[in-house]
């Protein structure tokens, strides 16, 4: 585990964690990150760098949200890593996917990976670069908030009231306003099953209850898990 000073701020997960939160599987979360047998990684996740762990940053994770959304939109590792050297080499940026850049110039950015990925000329017609962006990636990335062209925070339910900051938490999902885990709203409801308590045991309106319950339900379909 990497040490506390070098945690605060930057969130940590594991790879099941992010995983669930992508929407993905702990196997490719490690094979992106870690690499397997002859691949290498596409990127050292940050603390690796530091201890040699599997937990990832708050960065690592929005990046591996963008590889997810790639990868099922038919791109090649070949390609994304053309991708993520292209942008680093280009915009001289060390985290490119998780970068405000990366919104801004994405598409030109796979279009090139594309066209040079020997593999993919029949995908390139397909597929160009900027479909691909319009319609796979840049949705993965409208709900993400930027300070000083790096990711912030994410904000991945569809109501605002919900937020994964590395700021707070360590970057688990909580409630916003309140700073309460939704992870820990769905436990307690799993076991009480009783809105109007947990309103009134974390002091959180019923509202905001519901829409806890409802984001993580969502995280357990997505990762095929059963929410009974």
């Amino acid at each position: 585990m990497p040490l506390d000073f070098e945690i605060l701020g930057r969130g940590i997960y594991t790879p099941r964690q992010a995983a669930r939160l992508i929407g993905g599987s702990p196997q490719d979360v490690r094979r992106w990150t870690r690499g397997s047998g002859p691949s290498e990684p596409l990127w050292n996740a940050y603390y690796q760098e530091i201890d040699d762990t599997a937990e990832l940053s708050f960065a690592d994770l929005v990046e591996l949200r963008v590889v997810r959304a790639l990868r099922r939109a038919g791109i090649t590792m070949q390609a994304i890593r053309y991708a993520i050297a292209f942008a680093q080499e280009t915009f001289d940026i060390e985290k490119p996917l998780s970068s405000k850049k990366f919104q801004t110039d994405g598409s030109q950015i796979l279009m090139q990976a594309i066209e040079n990925d020997g593999e993919l000329v029949s995908l390139s017609k397909r597929y160009p670069g900027q479909k691909v962006f319009a319609k796979v990636v840049l949705p993965s990335l409208k709900n993400l908030e930027y300070d000083r062209g790096h990711v912030a925070r994410w904000r991945p339910a569809r109501t605002d009231t919900i937020v994964i900051d590395p700021k707070r938490q360590f970057g688990t999902p909580i409630l916003d306003e309140y700073g309460v885990s939704t992870e820990t709203l769905y436990s307690e409801f799993q076991s009480f099953e009783n809105f109007s308590y947990l309103s009134e045991i974390y002091e959180v309106p019923k509202a905001l209850i519901k829409d806890a319950i409802n984001y993580e339900r969502q995280l357990d379909q997505a990762s095929g898990k059963s929410s009974v």
